[in-house]
């Protein structure tokens, strides 16, 4: 073995274990503190809107009092150029919200295994948000109790002070069959 190889693996490591601490120590070295001012006496032009996509986690709260009334803030942002999305819109369940849970009930099965499709709360959702000048974004996620490959337990009982691992349960998990989450996502 040549004698200028004995030694370079060691050194190797010593390095990689000592180079991350370091680059941690010179990132935070790196940091400053920043002063942001405000003078609203001093206009400066037209503040053009950028945000036209806002979002959240429980669509049920949409046709609430007072989901009702911020969608309609959001929608005089702009009437039908702001977007908006919510989690849970295929989310088993009866329409019922909850911490960081909703639902649409838009697809189950009959005995047999065959799809059973209803969209009447996920109208109801939608038809909220162009009743106020919003577009949906409809986002296509979260498995339906039918379809998941493991839906039980199906909704989660997370609340704040339990570890956010608890959420993942039967809707977090892809779908047991392709051919059937394929023809939803068709529907």
């Amino acid at each position: 073995m040549d004698p200028s190889l004995i030694g370079k693996p060691a050194c190797l490591a010593l390095l990689l274990l000592t180079a991350g601490p370091v680059a941690r120590a010179s990132a935070a070295d790196a940091t400053f503190p920043v002063t942001i001012k405000v003078d609203a006496a001093r206009p400066q032009g037209e503040l053009k809107p950028i945000w036209r996509f806002f979002g959240a986690d429980e669509p049920n709260y949409a046709t609430m009092k007072d989901g009702r009334k911020l969608l309609e803030e959001l929608g005089q942002l702009g009437p039908h150029q702001v977007y908006f999305r919510a989690h849970n819109l295929l989310t088993s369940g009866d329409g019922t919200p909850a911490l960081k849970w909703g639902s649409s009930n838009a697809y189950t099965e009959d005995a047999k295994g065959n799809p059973v499709y209803d969209w009447r709360i996920l109208d109801r959702i939608f038809d909220t948000y162009r009743d106020r000048g919003l577009e949906p974004y409809a986002q296509i996620g979260f498995m339906p109790q039918a379809l998941s490959a493991k839906p039980e337990p199906y909704q989660h009982e997370w609340r704040p002070g339990l570890p956010y691992n608890k959420v993942y349960t039967g809707w977090a998990h892809p779908p047991k069959d392709y051919g059937k989450w394929a023809e939803l996502v068709f529907q």
